[in-house]
């Protein structure tokens, strides 16, 4: 099927959300997205017999409609409390559940994608507008049509399409989109020869140049000793464009100390938009006036997953009005 009433470019929990809403209300949706599964930094790789989860490590549920939404998933065994603390980068907030996919965060977007039209390993180079629907034209050149647009790509991957495609966001949303400046973040997932040792499976530093440490096989992840190191922003800004060959062997050694297993391998991968600096609460923006074309991530509802779930229901409700 290449027509719908709604493309959707991105089919991480901003995008799968947005879906899962307008197909509720009998809207129908295309998701198109470059990577390999569903799910964008919520991301789990299998390495041999080692299973990491190399992107999100963990989710909370602030607001009443997400504590629900989590609460489904948890009776449906797609989610689990891993721990409850206070918030690791506020300290004033209570103590809260962290929760992860059962078996992988990947598995949450995956479930959620079994109920939609979701197409990976598409690259979307351009997308035209009729003056009535899109078209969206990917790299190889299928096409996909549909009456509206909803694109949750980063901001400085959303301006490249747009520009690509000749549309001109109102200068408020030109605004939000180039002032957009995001924390890189280079991961390294590791295999150990013995259990990790972490505390309660995690250990937060707030010495360079390692930001975190999470126990892949105490999360439930992992069937085998495997650990996931997040680097430090400052670090990886430092190091985004070396080899990995050079940060994965320094972040290894730092991470070392803390760990009661010998790393037996590991490799790397580079989240260059891991998280906003800056975000907004307006949870979507209409891209320009006159065009059923919205934007939604987390730059516009709070960063991590319960910012792109809360942008992907308001995107769904914005477009929905326009139509």
């Amino acid at each position: 099927m290449n027509e719908a009433d709604i493309l959707i470019v991105g089919a991480g929990m901003a995008g799968l959300t947005a879906a899962t809403q307008l197909e509720k209300r009998g809207v129908t949706a295309i998701l198109l997205d470059k990577g390999r599964a569903p799910g964008g930094r919520m991301a789990t790789r299998s390495i041999g017999e080692a299973r990491f989860d190399h992107g999100a490590q963990h989710f909370s549920a602030r607001s009443a409609a997400f504590r629900k939404q989590t609460q489904e998933w948890i009776e449906q065994d797609i989610v689990r409390e891993w721990f409850a603390s206070a918030s690791l980068t506020q300290a004033d907030r209570p103590i809260e559940p962290r929760h992860v996919g059962v078996g992988g965060m990947r598995r949450l977007p995956e479930r959620i994608a079994a109920d939609l039209n979701v197409l990976t390993s598409i690259q979307v180079e351009r997308v035209e507008w009729s003056g009535t629907e899109f078209t969206a034209v990917s790299s190889r050149g299928r096409t996909w049509s549909a009456r509206g647009l909803i694109l949750t790509p980063p901001a400085p991957q959303t301006l490249e399409l747009l520009g690509r495609s000749g549309i001109h966001p109102s200068s408020d949303v030109e605004s939000m989109l180039t002032g957009a400046e995001y924390d890189p973040c280079l991961a390294v997932m590791a295999r150990l020869e013995q259990r990790s040792g972490l505390p309660e499976g995690h250990l937060a530093l707030n010495s360079e140049p390692i930001a975190w440490i999470a126990d892949n096989q105490h999360k439930g992840t992992s069937a085998v000793p495997a650990v996931t190191v997040h680097s430090s922003a400052s670090y990886a800004m430092e190091h985004l464009e070396a080899d990995p060959d050079f940060w994965v062997d320094r972040l290894v050694e730092a991470a070392a100390p803390h760990l009661s297993g010998s790393v037996v391998d590991a490799t790397g991968h580079r989240w260059r938009y891991s998280q906003p600096r800056r975000v907004f609460d307006v949870g979507a923006v209409a891209a320009a006036p006159g065009l059923p074309l919205v934007l939604a991530g987390e730059l516009f509802a709070g960063a991590r997953v319960e910012g792109a779930y809360r942008s992907g229901v308001a995107s769904a409700e914005l477009l929905e009005t326009m139509l």
